[in-house]
């Protein structure tokens, strides 16, 4: 298998037409059933298991809720013409101290689709004047627009999706 990008070493272009959005905000309203999908019949000792000091398939479930805030959050403050999003906390402190592992995955994948639902029906609700609004990004140090914003969103699912599924694969769960 290709080792996978580091989160942090990814470089992106937002250079997506306004008329892209519907086909991202697809993408964000499909995470939860992959998701879902991806760790469905997985034994709870599979996805609790971690590779060292690096987090478990659960722990990324739960890492991709403990963000919806702050998408939702980046979300209002583009809507609000704000100049510059809230940056993010980049030791991940929420994820490494909510114990995700101690959970059950049920819980955690519902919470998930109850907060991202609420982001894609706002998503939902825009003109396409709201899509093109842009701030700046505090760590990437550029300009995004509500579009881009989106589509960083659904890198990072995709993103965390890649890494629990490497990690199911790898202590032999079923390759969906």
């Amino acid at each position: 298998m290709i080792e996978q990008i580091p989160w942090f070493d990814r470089h992106f272009t937002f250079d997506l037409p306004l008329g892209a959005f519907p086909s991202v905000v697809e993408r964000l309203r499909g995470t939860p059933v992959r998701l879902e999908e991806r760790v469905a019949g997985v034994p709870a000792a599979v996805l609790t298991a971690r590779p060292g000091d690096a987090w478990s398939a659960q722990e990324h479930c739960g890492h991709l809720l403990d963000l919806e805030p702050l998408w939702m959050t980046r979300l209002e403050q583009l809507l609000a013409g704000s100049v510059r999003l809230v940056a993010a906390d980049l030791e991940n402190k929420a994820t490494h101290q909510a114990n995700h592992n101690a959970r059950p995955i049920g819980e955690l994948l519902d919470a998930f689709r109850s907060a991202r639902t609420a982001l894609v029906r706002l998503l939902e609700s825009l003109e396409e004047q709201d899509v093109g609004r842009s701030a700046l990004h505090p760590r990437l140090k550029r300009s995004l627009r509500v579009i881009d914003h989106a589509l960083f969103v659904a890198e990072h699912d995709d993103h965390h999706l890649a890494r629990i599924t490497a990690l199911v694969w790898k202590s032999g769960g079923e390759r969906r």
